[in-house]
């Protein structure tokens, strides 16, 4: 593992605010208490995001202005019709950017509920350069039309769509207090065993129940796993996401095109045209376990030409194992890891069955993470 994904622990410059982020219970069970901060939206690579993050000083969000628990409630009571700034409240903070889209926090006071009231993270799309209106119409419609139907605990709650001042699509959504994955990996660097374990089965929970839907996410990676302060974990961005199945349907449909993140896209990706995308996902989840749990990259690409890659491969085949998977402790763990690495996708685990495996079902996961926010 050759390359840092995070910066390293050690620094003094980004010290963990909450050194007490995961409580222990006498019951056996556990919590997380995450800071609130402002997210990263953005989709450069992750030394540019860090250096954008000591520029901004590592600003923080006032507590006394964000509902650190979500009350899905208030997500019926917004009025029809009307500009976002009536539905939804103003701007507050750029929580992100990237080359389709900037992503704002908005906050509508409600007197009726105390003084926190309502936060929201609205994305606004982007019209690319050459694109027609009715295609950069269809664009945000389609991810829209998708997160929509995706109605589970660990994928974020996707509310409305509708045009602002300016003629620019927005999609409303529920707001994570605590961030992104990768913005956590970079403030705190490695998460210990529990912290990992609960939030990797959360984020199985959330991918399993996608493939059930027919749904494959295609960019699965920490920048688009938000948190909570509370440490339940949402899927977000499925603006390459599809619908390899639909209800009537009996067999899948096969993805194409070099789509993702180099890091986490899978090997097949590059040698193969037409590919399972539900494969893909899975192959994500196991890269992002390592990193949660090493807060590195094993690899930059999974192609031969890649050292590290190249390496992994070798070691597997030598039967000696991994080095930084064989770290972790328990059989059950690094084989299901192991399986979800797999490099010939015909014999990598799935979904449910690694969310029906021995290791996941021995996993705890706190109450924030059983009840959605």
């Amino acid at each position: 593992m050759h390359r840092p994904s995070f910066p390293p622990t050690n620094s003094n410059l980004l010290q963990n605010k909450s050194p007490d982020r995961i409580k222990y219970l006498v019951n056996g069970d556990h919590e997380h208490h995450l800071a609130s901060t402002v997210r990263l939206y953005d989709n450069d690579n992750t030394i540019t995001r860090f250096i954008r993050w000591i520029k901004k000083g590592n600003q923080t969000i006032p507590s006394d202005r964000v509902p650190l628990v979500i009350d899905y409630d208030i997500f019926s009571t917004a009025e029809s019709g009307g500009t976002i700034e009536s539905k939804y409240g103003r701007y507050k903070e750029v929580l992100g950017w990237g080359s389709s889209s900037t992503v704002k926090m908005a906050y509508k006071p409600n007197p009726h509920h105390g003084p926190k009231g309502y936060t929201y993270a609205v994305k606004a799309f982007r019209q690319r350069a050459n694109e027609s209106q009715n295609a950069y119409h269809k664009r945000a419609s389609a991810e829209f039309c998708i997160a929509t139907t995706l109605q589970h605990k660990n994928i974020v709650h996707t509310i409305d769509l509708l045009s602002d001042d300016h003629g620019r699509m927005c999609q409303v959504m529920e707001f994570c207090a605590a961030g992104d994955l990768c913005a956590l990996l970079i403030s705190v660097g490695k998460l210990d065993e529990t912290e990992a374990d609960c939030l990797f089965k959360q984020l199985i929970r959330g991918v399993a129940y996608c493939h059930q839907t027919g749904v494959v996410h295609r960019d699965l990676k920490p920048e688009n796993i938000l948190l909570t302060t509370t440490g339940c974990l949402k899927i977000s961005d499925f603006g390459i996401a599809e619908c390899v199945q639909y209800a009537w349907e009996k067999t899948s449909h096969r993805s194409k095109g070099l789509q993702g993140s180099k890091p986490y896209m899978a090997p097949e990706i590059y040698i193969t045209k037409h590919f399972d995308a539900r494969a893909i996902d899975v192959w994500a989840t196991g890269i992002m376990y390592v990193a949660m749990r090493t807060a590195r990259l094993m690899w930059t690409k999974a192609e031969d030409t890649d050292s590290m890659f190249k390496k992994f491969k070798l070691s597997c085949g030598s039967g000696e194992g991994y080095r930084p998977i064989e770290q972790f402790e328990g059989a059950h763990r690094r084989q299901l890891l192991y399986s979800s690495l797999q490099t010939d996708p015909q014999k990598r685990i799935n979904s449910s069955e690694i969310l029906n495996s021995q290791w996941l079902s021995d996993i705890v996961v706190c109450k924030a993470g059983q009840r959605g926010y």
